[in-house]
């Protein structure tokens, strides 16, 4: 099968004996043909995932095997098609999933949407169909014999990392067709809580969560808007200049040089301006995320000794359970006066007072992010009740709890006391 129309033929029937999305892709990164369950189209993600399939670089993986990669949490593998050597096409089965996505991370991102959009993600991934991998591995070798004719060693390893992208051909409308455009998909722009996320991962040099946070974000360009008009590069580029903007100063407020912070800014801005693709865009901004976040956390272990990096470690990463100075000593092998004294020296606060300022800022996140009661929140974050919680948190920001919500929320998003 070595013909762009037999891969077109024989993806129809595939789809109706799978059941999953099926995409024949043209060598020239179109879509020639799809496959999937009408209940996807009325998805305004969907479009996304649609241009993501479309957008990927299936020729510069091997042609000897079917390849697998994962994007947002959803699972996908590719078979390319060759006609004397020359790409035809190539068949696209996804997405899927081998489980739903639950847990932290998860709920993070979806606390993160505005209320509308998150209606449309959980839609989206309720009707994703559910594999297990090793069904999937073994569709997918099939699939290569039929299309290739060769048989692939069950020992070989079908992953791919870093799926490349390409710019997709983007139509701008007028404004007031643009605005009914948007009202018509439901999809509104990603609200601050997601931009602050991302900064507070900066500002924090937490560089396994700013990881998590690039690659598993299926926000569409629609949720981000669109800067330039006649331009999709020029409309990214825009963005991600903003974008540099915002994780430079997080960066500083982190603890990195100001001088150094804007010297690496501008120097990004500048290979930036050089790009020409939405890939080579996007590779950069990811780079300048890991740079920043890097060097953020070398400064932050930098500032402290090994014992009260240790200590700091343990409580954020307990912030939610007991935390006490016996604990912290135990993980650190210091009596407990040492490590009290040293701590207040290295900090600037006494462990208590640390505590209780970090348990404040993921009080904040919570009620910036979530809709959890008040009550609740202090609950989880062991304060003895809502009225020590109101006096505690007013103590670090100046507000109660329910200000500090209202104040951070859009008028159109709901909140409970």
């Amino acid at each position: 099968m070595n013909k762009l129309p037999e891969l077109v033929v024989f993806g129809r029937l595939l789809y109706d004996v799978i059941g999953l999305p099926v995409f024949i892709i043209h060598p020239g990164r179109t879509i020639e043909a799809e496959y999937t369950d009408r209940l996807f189209y009325s998805n305004p993600y969907f479009a996304s995932i649609r241009e993501q399939v479309a957008g990927y670089a299936y020729a510069l993986y091997a042609a000897e095997q079917p390849v697998h990669f994962t994007r947002s949490r959803l699972q996908y593998f590719f078979v390319n098609a060759f006609d004397e050597n020359q790409l035809a096409g190539t068949l696209v089965v996804g997405p899927y999933m081998h489980e739903k996505p639950q847990g932290g991370e998860w709920n993070e991102t979806m606390s993160s949407l505005p209320i509308g959009n998150r209606r449309y993600l959980l839609q989206l991934y309720e009707e994703i169909p559910l594999l297990p991998p090793e069904r999937t591995a073994a569709l997918s070798r099939m699939i290569y014999y039929v299309v290739c004719r060769q048989l692939v060693d069950s020992s070989t390893s079908l992953l791919a990392e870093d799926m490349p992208m390409t710019e997709p051909v983007v139509e701008k409308k007028e404004p007031d067709a643009e605005l009914s455009r948007r009202r018509r998909s439901g999809m509104l722009h990603a609200n601050l809580s997601h931009e602050r996320v991302m900064l507070h991962y900066v500002r924090n040099g937490e560089r396994e969560r700013i990881r998590t946070f690039v690659t598993e974000s299926i926000i569409a360009e629609d949720e981000f808007g669109v800067l330039a008009k006649r331009s999709r590069i020029r409309s990214e580029k825009n963005l991600m200049i903003t974008g540099i903007a915002l994780i430079c100063r997080a960066a500083i407020e982190g603890g990195m040089h100001e001088e150094d912070a804007f010297t690496l800014s501008d120097f990004y801005i500048q290979q930036l301006e050089e790009k020409d693709t939405l890939q080579a865009i996007g590779a950069i901004m990811t780079e300048v995320l890991f740079d920043f976040v890097d060097r953020v956390s070398e400064v932050r272990r930098g500032h402290y000794s090994p014992a009260i990096q240790d200590s700091l470690h343990e409580i954020a990463n307990h912030l939610y359970g007991d935390i006490t100075l016996e604990r912290l000593a135990e993980c650190t092998n210091l009596s407990p006066n040492y490590l009290s004294s040293l701590f207040k020296k290295e900090v600037g606060l006494t462990i208590s007072e640390y505590v209780q300022r970090e348990r404040i800022e993921e009080a904040k996140r919570l009620l910036t992010l979530t809709d959890y009661p008040i009550a609740d929140i202090a609950a989880w974050l062991n304060f003895n009740d809502q009225s020590y919680f109101n006096r505690v948190f007013k103590k670090w920001n100046g507000m109660s709890p329910k200000a500090y919500r209202k104040s951070e929320r859009r008028p159109s998003q709901k909140y409970s006391e």
